[in-house]
């Protein structure tokens, strides 16, 4: 049970650089959490490393979460009571609570430098123990201390266990023994993540904290300061990393690393959202609405198994629901891949007669450039209009053309049953050149849609063409 009478989660990226998957799939789990609780989902900015943070990022952060559906109930942008939503703005409440902590003589002043910290560490390393602060300024009397250097603030940990219960690894413990007197608040004053991380988790009433697994060493370090300051502490949920197929930590080499660049690459948000539902959860259903998604969704029922991102799927789940979507909606989306004159009517046809057989919707310009301009001929094409049956079946596609008024998918399969008894050719023998002398290609759409949009005008001009070059 939480300490508190409301579900709240939070989702608290750093804005050092574009939102990436794992962190798209934690905000998406958070964000699901909250809606089938009733709870409230916080955006909250970690922006402390103030070398690497920038607003770009953060408003990037912002948009790529609008993107996938994603709202927040308090955040930056949104004034809530447990307020301010940036660690940046946040500083004063850390000092408080650190002096809080050095009334309490639970944290030391150290004054070693990287220097001798590295070389303590080398140490340990070759002894085969694992590394960690040996405590030499824990005990520095006030006479001992440098007056020149800068200290950091220490932690004091007891050498007890730390044991609690994650809802997905189950009961977990871990040793104070083995990670030492930690930092939290650095030689520059500015309150180190777990430090910064439990008093803004506490302030702001955060009863679940569901991150990745990478994440699993910080939490008895989070939960002794949440015990050292009379916090609640929250329940924890520690998800699988995402992995690509060759089982390797996701990234670029995978084709794609962030939200941003499945966006560049024409993923629908539906899309990409219905994939991060299947990353270490298994919702039962392959594509699901948001809908369905909150419904379905279970801490308990969460992988401890590393989840696999794979681009592949992602391109079959994009199909499927471009074929789904709305023509005038998709129309508005790919509208400006297309140079300006081109009819909005015919490109709303256009694109409802392509949207089943596009993966992404930059293919679907793609798919429609040999209707807008004259194709270029490939090798392939060429050598089927270089054979014998070729020129007549183009003849006889000339003449059924001109007897129609317009093409249709009624004329089409009118001129092909007639080209087909004329000829005797049928199957490859009889569409291939058509298609050659039409698209300059070998593969792609049905030929009934190659006709209806090119309509009757256009199609016997390119098979005119053709029949006068051959």
């Amino acid at each position: 049970m939480t300490a508190y009478n409301k579900i709240r989660v939070r989702f608290a990226p750093s804005p050092t650089g574009y939102l990436h998957i794992g962190n798209a799939r934690t905000a998406f789990f958070n964000w699901l959490f909250a809606r089938q609780q009733s709870g409230q989902f916080v955006l909250r900015i970690e922006d402390t490393d103030t070398k690497r943070s920038t607003k770009v990022f953060e408003q990037s952060i912002l948009e790529d979460l609008k993107w996938l559906g994603l709202d927040w109930d308090e955040g930056p942008d949104k004034k809530g009571p447990f307020g301010p939503y940036r660690q940046s703005e946040r500083f004063g409440i850390y000092k408080d609570y650190a002096d809080r902590l050095i009334a309490q003589s639970r944290v030391y002043p150290c004054y070693c430098t990287h220097e001798r910290l590295e070389e303590v560490r080398q140490r340990q390393i070759k002894a085969g123990w694992p590394p960690k602060y040996d405590g030499r300024c824990r005990t520095l009397s006030k006479d001992d201390r440098p007056k020149d250097i800068k200290p950091v603030l220490r932690f004091k940990v007891s050498e007890n266990a730390v044991v609690f219960e994650d809802k997905v690894h189950k009961k977990l413990l871990f040793d104070g023994a083995v990670f030492g007197d930690f930092i939290i608040v650095g030689s520059d004053g500015i309150a180190t993540y777990n430090f910064a991380v439990v008093i803004d988790d506490a302030l702001m009433e955060i009863t679940h904290v569901i991150r990745g697994e990478d994440h699993l060493s910080n939490t008895p370090r989070q939960i002794l300061l949440f015990e050292a300051l009379g916090f609640p502490v929250p329940e924890y949920a520690h998800m699988s990393l995402i992995f690509g197929p060759d089982k390797t930590p996701l990234s670029k080499r995978h084709g794609v690393a962030s939200i941003n660049d499945l966006k560049e690459s024409g993923f629908l948000p539906e899309a990409v959202v219905n994939h991060l539902c299947h990353l270490g959860f298994s919702p039962g259903k392959e594509l699901l609405s948001l809908d369905e998604a909150i419904k379905s969704f279970s801490l308990q029922r969460l992988s401890r198994s590393p989840a696999i991102f794979d681009i592949e799927r992602l391109k079959t789940f994009n199909r499927a629901y471009i074929e789904k979507t709305d023509t005038e909606r998709l129309l508005n989306l790919v509208e400006p891949y297309f140079a300006e004159g081109v009819s909005r009517e015919w490109l709303r046809i256009a694109v409802g007669a392509v949207k089943g057989d596009a993966v992404s919707l930059k293919e679907i310009p793609d798919i429609l450039l040999p209707f807008l301009s004259q194709p270029v001929l490939e090798k392939e094409a060429e050598q089927i209009l270089d054979e014998p049956p070729a020129k007549e079946i183009l003849l006889i596609l000339a003449e059924e053309i001109e007897k129609e008024a317009g093409l249709t998918a009624d004329t089409y399969k009118k001129i092909i049953t007639a080209i087909k008894q004329k000829t005797g050719a049928s199957g490859k023998r009889l569409l291939m050149p058509i298609r050659a002398a039409l698209t300059g290609k070998v593969k792609g759409l049905e030929l009934e849609k190659v006709f209806v949009l090119l309509g009757k005008r256009e199609a016997a001009a390119r098979v005119k063409k053709h029949l006068q070059g051959i």
